[in-house]
């Protein structure tokens, strides 16, 4: 395998110092909080698909993920396989509403929907999340690059980190997104060329197929189980979280049209993983049985060396220089999920907290400042996190997959269903985070359920719950002693079917915390009942006019052009830049790279040429047209 020389040292500077330039490029164009979070609604809805494919990688896919497909085989197809589906039919459900929503926070519209305490409590469990999260992607990366790179991990977290915050603090949603764009025509084609490279390996697509163990659904990964039970938990929580955890890339474009085509080009673009993400690391296992018998992975041996396979087969190969651009792509990986997180959650923290809690008549300039200082505080968290994360034992795919199973539930259904059910009670979202952190922590840490069975009990119950809160308030009112006694039957039969079904023989203090966490699902019915009867006539009306509004489309002229904007042409700004990053990546020709690899590093140049070409011809026919159109409708 080769080492990285300082041509990789100089791709990877290089990339940083775009990223920083689209970021200052973009800062012109947020005058206020709608610019910064959620585009002025002009982000061209092929841009915001692009970002939202983007958002769901980091150095974790090729780390973490790698390691489950080589630990997994060909288990881990099917789980990718799940990405694209889920995407399909999350958009298909909510994306027309998140637009007609006209908001600029993915929890905005819970202040409406639900009430101020519930935009408050999803606001904070949301952020928590996603900010965990981006910490387990950070460490994923400086975990992979630190060693590679022969650099110190702490300075790698930090530049990295402090790149990432700067672009995002200066541009916005707009350099989140432009920059998304620009970082997957570098993940695309440096992988779809690692692909075929890996497959040439072992001769072929049938020659690997037989070369891999027998198929199974069943798997311990570092002391987790994954079976049928944890994808079909998986599909459930990515199909809600496309409907709840991407609204900001369906209410950032200019229509209800643009954000149905932003999940089916999501979607699209997601056919595309179990092959290039899921096929090098099979071919890793077949061509490498044995991590400790290979010197790369030896100093790694007892700290999941088989995270580190994909980065194995781009030192064996691809020539240097692409190997700074395949580091470059996994930085654009990462980039586009953390940047991502830093602009939602900044966005919660202005729009949701600040707004809603500290001061209600914050002007746009106030929101677009808070949110920029929120990012840098965000960031820093982020970082101090990453710094945690990258000792721990789990692996970093185990540690994504905790966060993701236990969180997620509890955040998304409640916006997903918020916008689907019209008749659930202004408490329900409050209702569905309590129980489904209390389920899924109870399930996971007292009963030892696996996370398949974790998901199951977490979903069925929080949307039973969300789906009858109206009833239960209706309930509340005629018969308050049925009601208590309902939720005394319902603790009884959880607490059997809890001790009957129990992964293991549960000790005197399980039993204890399993008991308390049951009796608190059951008090929590009577007090959440109460508070489903508590609705007023003028709270009602509230949640008329909102889903009045919902059913309201939306007027593209008035509301997106009216104050005499016009589209801003993303074109010709993206494939100059690849056009740019094509031609350097040329000059490694002349650094002496070896006759058998010069065709490896031409089809990526020109890969990363025609493309640019493309979308700057499609760009300035967009500019054109559009010119054309606006003057036809001012001349109207």
């Amino acid at each position: 395998m080769k080492s990285i020389n300082i041509l990789d040292y100089a791709v990877v500077g290089a990339y940083f110092l775009f990223m920083l330039g689209i970021g200052f490029y973009f800062r012109r164009v947020n005058k206020g909080a709608k610019e910064y979070f959620a585009g002025g609604s002009m982000i061209p809805w092929w841009v915001s698909g692009m970002t939202l494919y983007m958002a769901n990688f980091s150095a974790w896919t090729f780390t973490g993920a790698a390691g489950f497909a080589y630990g997994t085989g060909l288990f881990a197809i099917l789980y990718f396989g799940t990405w694209s589906i889920s995407y399909f039919v999350g958009a298909q459900l909510t994306a027309a509403k998140w637009r007609r929503t006209r908001s600029i926070s993915p929890v905005e519209y819970t202040y409406t929907r639900f009430n101020v305490a519930t935009q408050q409590f999803l606001g904070w469990v949301m952020s928590a999340n996603y900010v965990l999260a981006a910490g387990v992607q950070l460490a994923a990366t400086c975990e992979l690059l630190a060693p590679v790179m022969r650099l110190n991990i702490m300075m790698v977290i930090l530049v990295t980190g402090v790149v990432i915050l700067l672009y995002t603090f200066m541009g916005g949603l707009w350099a989140v997104s432009i920059t998304d764009v620009v970082q997957g025509v570098i993940l695309l084609s440096i992988t779809f060329i690692v692909m075929p490279l890996s497959l040439n390996l072992v001769g072929g697509i049938k020659p690997l197929l037989n070369a891999l163990p027998s198929f199974s659904m069943h798997h311990l990964y570092n002391g987790l189980n994954y079976d049928g039970n944890w994808l079909v938990g998986i599909f459930v929580i990515m199909s809600l979280g496309t409907a709840a955890g991407q609204a900001q890339r369906f209410y950032s474009v200019k229509s209800e049209k643009d954000a149905k085509r932003v999940g089916r080009l999501a979607g699209f673009l997601f056919l595309t993983v179990p092959f290039v993400f899921g096929v090098p690391p099979l071919v890793a296992r077949v061509i490498w049985p044995n991590l400790s018998q290979i010197p790369f992975f030896q100093p790694y041996i007892g700290h999941n060396p088989q995270d580190l396979v994909f980065v194995g087969l781009c030192l064996k190969l691809l020539p240097n220089g692409l190997i700074g651009v395949f580091l470059a792509a996994m930085l654009a990986a990462t980039m586009s999920t953390l940047s991502t997180v830093y602009n939602l959650v900044s966005s919660i923290l202005a729009r949701d907290v600040y707004q809603g809690l500290i001061n209600t008549s914050a002007s746009d300039l106030q929101l677009l400042k808070v949110g920029r200082w929120s990012s840098v505080s965000i960031g820093i968290v982020v970082i101090g996190l990453a710094l945690l994360f990258e000792h721990s034992k789990l692996g970093i795919f185990n540690m994504m997959q905790v966060f993701f199973t236990l969180l997620n539930i509890p955040v998304v259904l409640p916006i997903a269903c918020g916008l689907l059910l019209r008749k659930a009670s202004r408490w329900a979202a409050i209702a569905v985070i309590v129980w489904g952190l209390i389920i899924g922590l109870t399930a996971r840490y007292a009963l030892g359920w696996t996370m398949g069975y974790q998901i199951y009990a977490q979903a069925s119950l929080t949307f039973v719950l969300f789906l009858v809160s109206g009833w239960l308030g209706r309930q509340y009112v005629k018969n308050r002693s049925a009601i208590i006694a309902s939720a005394v039957v319902f603790t009884g039969l959880c607490f059997y079917l809890a001790l009957a079904t129990a992964a293991h023989p549960l000790s005197g203090p399980l039993v204890i915390i399993t008991a308390l966490a049951i009796a608190a699902l059951g008090v929590s019915l009577v007090i959440f009942a109460k508070l489903f009867s508590s609705e007023t006539e003028a709270q009602k009306k509230v949640l008329e006019e909102f889903f009045k509004k919902l059913d309201t489309p939306v007027d593209v002229a008035r509301e997106v052009f009216g104050a005499g904007k016009k589209q801003i042409s993303t074109f010709p700004l993206v494939g100059g830049t690849t056009i740019v990053m094509g031609l350097l990546m040329s000059l490694i020709f002349f650094t002496g790279v070896p006759a058998n690899e010069q065709p490896i590093l031409g089809i990526m140049v020109a890969i990363m040429i025609v493309f640019g070409v493309l979308m700057w011809y499609f760009g300035k026919k967009s500019e054109i047209r559009n010119g054309t159109s606006t003057a036809e409708s001012e001349g109207k």
